[in-house]
C-alpha cells in the first residue's frame, strides 16, 4: 500500500472514531493524497490536516458545495415526503439523508438523489402517477429494481433524481438470493420504524432490515462498478448506533441462506481495522487480514460509488479457474431457473439448454447492448472480483 494511501486511511478512521491524529503529510505525498480524498468523495475530512493555503481554499470552496448539496437534497425528500404523505401513499426511505444523520456531521456526507421503496405495486403507480401530476418527470434510463424521476426547480433550473424503488435492490443472476431479498423485502415482511431528521419524520427500514439492506447495496455497486469508501463509513456509524438493536444471528441466517457471509464478514472486519468499527459489534465474526488488506485497496483504487453496470453477467458462485465447463454448468444452472419445473425431467434438458442459450443470446444483444464474446470476457473479470469475497460461496459449511 502506497504511503499516500495509508495517510488517507488514517484520515478516514480519525473521522469515523471521532479523533484528530498528528499526521504529517510529506510535499511527495499531497498531489496523490489530495486526488485520492476528491476520488473517495471525502473533501472534508482531509482540511484539520492541512496548513497550505493555496491548497486549502479549493478544498473549502468544494466543501461548502456539499454542504449546499446537502441542505438541498434535505429540501427535496421533504417535498417528496410531504407529497406522499398527504396522498397517503406509504414508502421507506432508503440510506440518503438517513445514514448522513449517523455521521458527526451530516453535511459531510455526499448525497446525489432521493431513494425511495414502495413494495405495494398498486401504491408504486399510485405514487407514480402523482410525481407526473406534480411536475415530475421520468427517466428514460431502464432499472430492473426502480424507476427514475426528475424535477426541475423552476428559480434555479437545478434537475434533481428521484428514485422511486418498486425492489430493495436489482436483480442477481444467482436466484436463491433473489428469493432471500424477496422474503426479507416484500410486502407485509416488516414494519417500517421512525427516524426524524431535520425536524421531519420519516419511515425508514428496521436495524436488521436496513443492515442487510446496506451488504445487498454493495454487494451490487460491488459486482457492477465498484464502490469507494463512503459504503464503508455509512455501514460503521449506523452499526456503532443501531448494533445493541441488530438481530446479528438472523442477519448470519439471510447472509447464509444467499450465501453472501463470506461478504458481511470481510466488510465487518475491513471497517474495524481501517475505520475503527468497535470489536463489540458482532465480536464473534472475523476475516483474514491480508483479504481486508486487499479489499480495501481495491476499493480505493475503484474510486466513489458508481452508476451499476446492467451488462455485466456475474455468476452463480466464485470459481478458482473459469474454463469451458464453467460455462456448461453456469448455463445448466440458469436453465434450472429459467424452467424450474420442467428441469426436473432430464429427459427435457437438451431442449430447455437450447431455449436457454437462446434466450441468453438475446438478452445479450438486446437487453445488455453487448457481444457474446464481451459478455463472457466480463464474466472472467468479474470473478476476479467475486473470487475474493467468495460471493455466492459457502464452501466454509
Amino acid at each position: 500500500m502506497e504511503t499516500f494511501e495509508q495517510i488517507f486511511l488514517q484520515i478516514i478512521h480519525d473521522a469515523c472514531t471521532n479523533k484528530t491524529s498528528s499526521i504529517a503529510i510529506a510535499p511527495q505525498d499531497m498531489d496523490a493524497l489530495l486526488a485520492l480524498v476528491k476520488d473517495q468523495s471525502c473533501v472534508p475530512y482531509v482540511l484539520p490536516y492541512l496548513n497550505d493555503k493555496s491548497r486549502l481554499e479549493p478544498l473549502k470552496y468544494q466543501t461548502k458545495l456539499m454542504i449546499l448539496n446537502y441542505y438541498q437534497i434535505d429540501q427535496f425528500t421533504r417535498r417528496i415526503a410531504a407529497l406522499f404523505e398527504v396522498n397517503q401513499i406509504p414508502y421507506v426511505l432508503l440510506k440518503g439523508i438517513s445514514l448522513a444523520a449517523f455521521y458527526p456531521v451530516s453535511e459531510y456526507r455526499k448525497l446525489g438523489d432521493v431513494d425511495l421503496y414502495i413494495n405495494e405495486k398498486e401504491q408504486f403507480d399510485r405514487a407514480g402517477k402523482l410525481l407526473l401530476s406534480n411536475g415530475f418527470k421520468k427517466d428514460d434510463d431502464v432499472s430492473d429494481h426502480h424507476q427514475g424521476y426528475l424535477y426541475t426547480f423552476p428559480k434555479t433550473g437545478r434537475t434533481l433524481i428521484l428514485e422511486l424503488h418498486f425492489r430493495i435492490v436489482g436483480l442477481y443472476q444467482y436466484a436463491p438470493a433473489n428469493q432471500i431479498v424477496d422474503a426479507v423485502f416484500g410486502f407485509n415482511a416488516f414494519q417500517p420504524e421512525h427516524q426524524v431528521i431535520n425536524g421531519t419524520t420519516y419511515p425508514v427500514l428496521p436495524p436488521t432490515q436496513y443492515t442487510f439492506y446496506m451488504l445487498h447495496h454493495m454487494l451490487k455497486h460491488y459486482l457492477y462498478s465498484g464502490f469507494g469508501i463512503r459504503l464503508l463509513c455509512d455501514f460503521t456509524f449506523y452499526l456503532e448506533h443501531f448494533y445493541s438493536q441488530i438481530d446479528f444471528d438472523q442477519i448470519h441466517s439471510w447472509c447464509h441462506d444467499s450465501k453472501i457471509l463470506h461478504l458481511y464478514e470481510i466488510i465487518l472486519e475491513t471497517c474495524r481495522i481501517y475505520l475503527g468499527l468497535s470489536e463489540t459489534v458482532d465480536p464473534t465474526v472475523h476475516y483474514d487480514r491480508k483479504d481486508c488488506e486487499s479489499f480495501i485497496q481495491q476499493l480505493l483504487v475503484g474510486g466513489d460509488v458508481n452508476k451499476a453496470n446492467a451488462a455485466a453477467l456475474v455468476g452463480s458462485t466464485s470459481y478458482n479457474r473459469i474454463t469451458p465447463f464453467t460455462y456448461l454448468k453456469e448455463g445448466h444452472l440458469q436453465m434450472h431457473v429459467r424452467f424450474p419445473k420442467l428441469g426436473k425431467c432430464p429427459l427435457l434438458w437438451p431442449a430447455l439448454w437450447i431455449i436457454t442459450f437462446v434466450c441468453f443470446l438475446h438478452n445479450t444483444y438486446t437487453l445488455r447492448n453487448t457481444t457474446l464474446k464481451e459478455t463472457l470476457r466480463s464474466f472472467k473479470q468479474d470473478n476476479q472480483r467475486s473470487k475474493l469475497l467468495r460471493i455466492f460461496d459457502n464452501t466454509d459449511d
